[in-house]
């Protein structure tokens, strides 16, 4: 498979070094050709990337109108009458009477081709038409039922997609200049809210639990661990047996302490995971021996005191300098002589924005923006941002993913 793979590869490579120029290109052949790059990207992509290429498309309109057909079939439950049906085949008028809605949203007339909602969802390959009404589920159709990672992370790019609208208008009225308050920015200002995002969210059970999901997701991605490039068993040391050796702050459900005691079992000390209530009470499995979870606001004083490491990952991303500061204040608080603060996150390139950034990263730096008035940083910002909080000393670990490049943050009193 992987010699397959590389030879097409170096197939595609060598074909791209000799194409003519794009008004040199006859339009039928030109057409051919990315009608193949449409089939040999479905035949690649798992269900997963396709729905994230999907959200976080790099041209916006394609973006808003697969994500609004997408919650609009979400809504009218045409996702989950294919999955009821086991994938079988359907015809516009069984899928009307499974659904909501009108059969006029499904299709305009019985003797036209698939029109509206089944002729956007055919046209990007999540169905196919196979005659005259009649439709068959692709694997991503079946993907988006509910309950599954892609149905929330489309939920959770729509909640997005609001923001993204009123951009314009936002920076058209506040002069272009950047945000740097998690609560006067574009979320507060296309929502017409003073409340924070993840505060919003909390009244809102359904993007709450899309959010949750898709962040989930995140944490299980394959990108690297923090103990994947730091020296655990010579820092994870203490006489003390009842001493607290991590507490993961914003740790989500857990995984990734689940993880380390996974990957050291003999860790003998306690293990803390802290997050918001909403998140807490979202937790579907139990936690591992010896991790206790805690309802936690990292602006509050920090009630975990003494412990020898307190952990961030992809935390202070989400908030800009004045918030970040405040809770990296509290973490200080607690600290004791001989413990350690480890940031792990997301980290640009410093100088330069240059092929070293992926595409992805590039939109996931200005959703950030959007929902939470934050940004990626580079390295240099994010040891700048913990020298200001009043950390002495910061050793820099880099990272083993390349998709999104990140480098782990060791500082100290």
């Amino acid at each position: 498979m992987a010699t397959v793979l590389s030879d097409l590869a170096t197939t595609i490579g060598t074909a791209l070094s000799s194409l003519p120029p794009p008004d040199q290109i006859q339009d039928a052949e030109r057409m051919q050709v990315l009608g193949a790059i449409s089939r040999l990207q479905e035949a690649l992509e798992p269900p997963a990337m396709a729905v994230q290429r999907m959200g976080l498309s790099k041209t916006r309109d394609e973006q808003y109108y697969h994500i609004s057909v997408i919650r609009i079939a979400q809504g009218m439950g045409i996702f989950d009458a294919f999955a009821e049906s086991g994938g079988a085949e359907m015809t516009v008028q069984e899928l009307y009477s499974k659904t909501k809605g009108d059969e006029t949203l499904l299709k305009r007339m019985p003797s036209d081709p698939p029109e509206r909602v089944m002729r956007v969802l055919c046209a990007h390959r999540v169905y196919e038409a196979t005659a005259a009404g009649t439709y068959r589920p692709l694997p991503l159709a079946m993907a988006l039922a509910t309950g599954s990672m892609p149905e929330n992370f489309m939920k959770h790019m729509h909640t997005a997609m609001q923001v993204s609208a009123k951009l314009f208008e936002y920076f058209e009225n506040r002069g272009y200049r950047s945000p740097e308050d998690a609560y006067d920015g574009p979320f507060q200002f296309a929502y017409g809210t003073s409340e924070h995002y993840f505060d919003w969210l909390k009244k809102h059970p359904e993007p709450q639990h899309a959010f949750n999901v898709t962040m989930t997701a995140t944490e299980q991605d394959g990108a690297d661990y923090w103990f994947d490039v730091y020296p655990v068993k010579e820092t994870l040391t203490s006489p003390d047996p009842d001493r607290v050796l991590v507490v993961d702050i914003g740790g989500g459900v857990g995984h990734t302490l689940t993880a380390l005691k996974r990957r050291f079992p003999d860790l003998s000390g306690k293990l803390i995971l802290e997050d918001l209530p909403q998140v807490i009470d979202d937790i579907k499995e139990p936690l591992s021996d010896n991790i206790s979870a805690i309802k936690y606001d990292m602006f509050e004083p920090q009630p975990v005191r003494g412990a020898k490491v307190y952990y961030m990952r992809r935390v202070l991303h989400d908030w800009p300098d004045k918030q970040a500061l405040m809770a990296l204040s509290r973490i200080r608080e607690a600290m004791a002589e001989d413990s350690v603060l480890i940031i792990h996150d997301y980290t640009f390139p410093d100088g330069h924005d240059g092929p070293d950034v992926l595409p992805f990263a590039a939109i996931v730096d200005f959703q950030l923006m959007e929902l939470m008035s934050s940004h990626e940083r580079t390295q240099q910002q994010w040891v700048a941002l913990l020298e200001k909080a009043g950390f002495s000393e910061v050793n820099i670990y880099k990272g083993k993913s390349s998709a999104h490049p990140s480098a782990l943050f060791e500082a100290t009193l």
